[in-house]
């Protein structure tokens, strides 16, 4: 009997080698997210001013001036004054966020004029609607110079829509 037990002992009892268990694995495929240019961001025809001054164009299409620049409302608009609109498509119910450059320069030959404080109708936490559309508008600051030289200023801005 004592020998049973000494040959009992000496037995061990491993734990398993290996476990296994199933994982998880899943795709999402999203609507392409798509921006196209309706309008330019237009802030119509200024008088030359004879001090610097300021146009602040809002992504609502309000006007305001600073400085010497004068709001332009006693000037008959022949071309469109107003905020950059875009077509943003994407997936319903999915977050995204724009992003706007900080400063774009507007040239007329060798002279130019700077926009700057870009921005949008976008805030933080907005999601595609059921359509999978956002209608983006972009305002921005023009800085106009005393004596600015008379002309047509262009330029372009990029901007860029992500997926949150």
């Amino acid at each position: 009997m004592v020998c049973a037990m000494a040959s009992l002992a000496g037995t061990a009892f491993a734990a398993p080698s290996s476990s296994t268990v199933s994982g998880a694995a899943q795709a999402v495929i999203l609507t392409p997210l798509t921006i196209a240019p309706i309008d330019a961001l237009s802030f119509g025809q200024i008088t030359r001013p004879t001090a610097a001054g300021t146009v602040v164009l809002s992504p609502a299409g309000a006007i305001t001036t600073t400085g010497g620049v004068l709001t332009g409302t006693a000037i008959a608009q022949t071309t469109r004054r107003g905020p950059g609109t875009f077509a943003v498509v994407g997936e319903a119910g999915r977050a995204f966020s724009v992003d706007l450059p900080t400063v774009v320069i507007l040239r007329q030959g060798t002279r130019n004029m700077r926009l700057s404080a870009l921005r949008s109708n976008w805030t933080p936490g907005t999601v595609f609607s059921a359509s999978r559309s956002f209608a983006l508008s972009v305002g921005a600051t023009l800085n106009v110079g005393a004596n600015q030289t008379t002309g047509t200023y262009t330029g372009t801005y990029a901007v860029t829509v992500t997926y949150q």
